[in-house]
């Protein structure tokens, strides 16, 4: 048996041992459909909903076939064309999605996006620019750096790196929250940065369906206070702690990898699926509504991603500017995870990994 067959054994027992788990999730502040297990969102309040962004969003589509184009290039001039937030004078905080690695899974934002960023910001007039993650699987931030190619393409750029699970935090209230937390701990590099940019790989994921630009930010959760996978905040419902996450960080722009994203049994263990694009914008629930077109599905598909059409900003099409390629000259019809067609796989979400 070769080790890819092992991981496929191991993984679909994984998921037979959790639907066959009878505790049904103790998340809070959620209710459980009938007959699934699956926790899901309840309808925001008017406070919550006063949150939300006024007027329409503009997200840009960029295809780029490889890694090895000019992506900075690209990325500029599909901002050209639309507004943006202002850089300039700004510490700018990039937030790539580097959870975990295994060889020949594209798990990780690739590196080439992440130097293409840091130009772009540069370009932009940002004063300062720092690289941060905290990975929700693996400690060994030294070697997952080395692994990715993350940490090279830093150290040419002669930028510096943060671990958010070890850095020092700041508590931070929540406001009109969807979790039953008032408040949470958060990095002080987070707290402190003028603008916090989340680069997600375009991924589905087994717990939430798809993992994009909002799911990414789990990663800003410091591991030193909240565990690792970040468990005591999933038993509070991942799609709640996501809004909540969301809505307290204020991200200000949103880059996604999706040159080469993940189907099937993602965030780590998909197959890899070549999307060929980068989506950008600065509403991040109009950027991941995009994307989950993009990859063959609706916004609606999604819980966190439908209740952030309400409290974050705007996820209908007629809702939605875009600039660059057209979706239907882009989708890829993702294969989802098995717990997207199988809810009750969900049962026991709340105490799985990321």
């Amino acid at each position: 048996m070769d080790n890819d067959e092992k991981d496929s054994i191991d993984r679909r027992s994984f998921l037979q041992g959790t639907l066959a788990a009878l505790t049904l999730s103790s998340c809070a502040n959620a209710e459980t459909k009938k007959g699934s297990g699956a926790a899901f969102i309840k309808d925001p309040t008017e406070s919550q909903m006063a949150s939300r962004k006024v007027g329409r969003s503009e997200v840009a589509i960029v295809r780029a076939q490889s890694y090895e184009e000019d992506l900075f290039g690209l990325m500029k001039a599909s901002l050209s064309k639309m507004p943006v937030p202002d850089f300039k004078g700004k510490h700018v905080l990039l937030k790539p999605n580097m959870v975990e690695y295994e060889e020949g899974y594209p798990i990780t934002t690739n590196p080439a996006v992440i130097k293409a960023a840091v130009k772009l910001f540069d370009y932009l007039g940002a004063k300062k620019i720092t690289v941060g993650e905290g990975p929700g699987h693996m400690r060994d931030i030294d070697m997952l750096l080395a692994k990715t190619g993350i940490g090279k393409a830093l150290k040419e750029l002669g930028l510096p790196f943060v671990d958010l699970n070890l850095d020092d935090v700041v508590k931070v209230p929540i406001e009109n929250g969807f979790t039953n937390l008032k408040y949470i701990f958060l990095p002080k590099t987070i707290v402190e940065a003028d603008a916090v940019v989340s680069m997600p790989k375009m991924k589905t994921h087994h717990w939430v369906g798809v993992t994009l630009s909002m799911k990414n930010l789990f990663g800003v959760i410091p591991g030193r206070k909240y565990g690792y996978p970040k468990n005591l905040l999933h038993i509070k419902g991942i799609p709640q702690c996501i809004l909540d996450i969301n809505r307290t960080v204020k991200p200000a722009l949103a880059i996604v990898d999706g040159i080469v994203g993940m189907e099937g049994d993602g965030p780590v263990h998909g197959t890899a699926k070549n999307s060929q694009v980068l989506v950008l914008g600065d509403d991040l629930a109009a950027v991941d509504a995009t994307c989950a077109r993009i990859m063959g599905f609706t916004p609606h598909d999604f819980d966190y991603i439908r209740v952030a059409g309400k409290v974050i900003g705007n996820i209908e099409q007629s809702e939605i500017d875009l600039f660059g390629a057209k979706i239907e000259d882009v989708v890829q019809n993702f294969e989802p995870s098995i717990t997207f067609k199988d809810k009750s796989l969900l049962v026991n979400a709340d105490q799985q990994a990321s």
